[in-house]
């Protein structure tokens, strides 16, 4: 059983965690359209060109250093690299021809072209700074706004191809790790609790995607009635709030379930450290757990940040680009276990701080 030191030294721990620890990222996205243009799903070839070149020449005027291709520019693995970046959407990936995508080296923002909508133009941020992400693509909206006429009605706001998007066209969100709340088995009732709120819960991949890993993604459903500043105001507002929940979840987790908690990271390392094929899935949920151990410092020479960017390259696409070679589905499944037996040589738990019988 735990002891009472176990106990003072693994909560101090725990009290050490970052924000960004369970907030790994948020993203506020704006919807446009231009005035006189059909959607995108309504656009002939001919339409989606000229909106593309429209939107091209305003972004290079407004952000010289951008880069602006058309999706058909990209081979599949740089597709999938930008997919898995979340940069683009897999929407974004199946459309007809005139798509595109913008975006600078620091990625702190990307202008999808011809998605849903003609733009859909989105802010980055690391952790929950989710004003910052706002600032950055309203900064981006009002710069191209004096190049580009925007479909806007007085009565209704920015008109979007989805009426769920009018209004504002405003979409903002967090990236969650819950992996304590899964654990205390404590998610359902917190998922249910924000849809009753008029959230939106997704996984990590979006629309209609599990939360693989015990990654969500959390943001609002109503973008009419309402200004950009008090959505983005109650989504951090709330999203805090979860921070919160999930932080008691894992203090409680090293007080009432030790045993459930070290379980967890042991069988998790011992698959990462052995395991000769791993599917996409099967490495996600395993980082997720490694993820929370190096968050509560329980793992040797290990960080956060260094999960996420094993949890990003261990992706097909850059996995793939990686080696530089197109692999099939088995061949990337074999290479993901040998690059992770690599990352997690010489890891060990730090089952000090939280003793289970043995």
């Amino acid at each position: 059983m735990i002891s009472d030191v176990d106990h003072s030294v693994a909560e101090k721990r725990n009290r050490n965690v970052r924000e960004d620890d369970i907030a790994m990222s948020c993203r506020v996205r704006l919807a446009r359209n231009l005035a006189g243009e059909r959607f995108p799903d309504w656009a002939t070839e001919a339409d989606r060109g000229r909106v593309f070149a429209a939107v091209s020449d305003a972004l290079r005027v407004e952000r010289p250093q951008v880069r602006v291709a058309l999706i058909d520019g990209f081979d599949e693995q740089e597709r999938d690299v930008l997919c898995e970046s979340h940069l683009i959407s897999k929407d974004l990936l199946g459309r007809p021809t005139g798509g595109g995508v913008a975006f600078e080296s620091d990625k702190a923002y990307c202008v999808m072209i011809n998605e849903e909508d003609h733009l859909r133009i989105q802010g980055f941020t690391h952790g929950l700074d989710m004003q910052k992400a706002w600032r950055t693509a309203d900064e981006l909206d009002t710069a191209l706004e004096k190049h580009l006429k925007f479909a806007w009605s007085p009565q209704l706001g920015y008109l979007t191809a989805c009426p769920s998007n009018v209004g504002t066209g405003l979409r903002a969100g967090a990236m969650l790790h819950l992996m304590g709340l899964r654990l205390l088995g404590e998610i359902e009732p917190v998922i249910r609790g924000l849809e009753r709120m008029r959230l939106l819960v997704r996984g990590v991949c979006g629309e209609g995607s599990e939360a693989a890993g015990q990654i969500y993604q959390i943001s609002n459903m109503d973008t009419l009635g309402t200004d950009e500043s008090f959505i983005v105001s109650r989504i951090q507002r709330i999203c805090a709030e979860v921070v919160r929940q999930e932080h008691n979840a894992r203090v409680r987790l090293i007080r009432e379930s030790p045993l459930v908690l070290v379980d967890c990271l042991a069988r998790s390392l011992s698959v990462l450290q052995n395991a000769r094929l791993l599917s996409t899935s099967e490495a996600l949920e395993f980082l997720s757990a490694i993820r929370l151990g190096a968050a509560l410092k329980l793992c040797t020479r290990l960080s956060v940040s260094d999960v996420d960017d094993m949890i990003l390259v261990m992706q097909p696409g850059h996995l793939q680009k990686w080696h530089g070679v197109t692999m099939t589905s088995e061949e990337r499944d074999e290479q993901r276990a040998f690059l992770l037996r690599g990352q997690m040589n010489g890891i060990r738990l730090k089952c000090g701080a939280v003793k289970a019988g043995r």
